[in-house]
């Protein structure tokens, strides 16, 4: 099983409802389409920080200040 990354629910990985999104070399999968359409809209919402907790190599560590430019 899988959790969804926006609603947090268990999700069947082999009959997701949702569908399932490619990101950053992972495969995120989801319990309704909405969900997905959000992820899509701001996926590092959902997985900036877990993502680059484990992404082999990452070196990159969020500042307060990385939203601005």
């Amino acid at each position: 099983m899988a959790t969804d990354p926006v609603c947090r629910k268990e999700v069947d990985e082999k009959n997701a409802p949702g569908g399932k999104v490619h990101y950053w070399d992972n495969v995120f999968f989801f319990c309704a389409e909405e969900c997905r359409k959000a992820f899509r809209r701001e996926p590092q919402k959902y997985v900036a920080e877990r993502t680059e907790e484990k992404t082999p190599g990452s070196t990159y560590k969020k500042r307060p200040d990385d939203w601005f430019a």
